[in-house]
């Protein structure tokens, strides 16, 4: 018999009217493809009891993102929220954020940031 050779994901994908966090955004290369990313880690508001989730998603850099693409929709909350791209897209200006996450199905993304610091 064949052996899988792929690892399960440590961190979960967020889920939709769910409130986060962010504590960290990592840029990252994947392994196999080489693919450029950004690693946004997070946190939830509200933790169920003995939920010990790290929760995470990966933003596929590209040059021009859909507003509805992960990437696409971190960028325009972020913008939403600052008003100047400078510091919307900078993404050190997203750690300790609270976001929320309005829609997060497959091509369907929305998120809002609540609230963060405001340059």
């Amino acid at each position: 018999m064949p052996r899988i050779k792929a690892q399960l994901a440590e961190a979960v994908e967020p889920t939709d009217g769910y409130t986060y966090i962010v504590t960290e955004v990592e840029e990252t290369k994947t392994a196999v493809q080489g693919f450029d990313a950004y690693r946004v880690k997070l946190e939830p508001t509200k933790r169920k009891e003995g939920d010990e989730k790290e929760y995470a998603t990966m933003l596929w850099a590209r040059e021009e993102a859909g507003v509805t693409s992960k990437l696409g929709s971190f960028m325009a909350a972020f913008l939403d929220y600052h008003g100047d791209e400078d510091i919307a897209f900078d993404t050190d200006n997203w750690i300790g954020c609270t976001i929320r996450i309005v829609k997060w199905a497959p091509r369907d993304r929305a998120v809002e940031v609540i609230e963060g610091k405001k340059e």
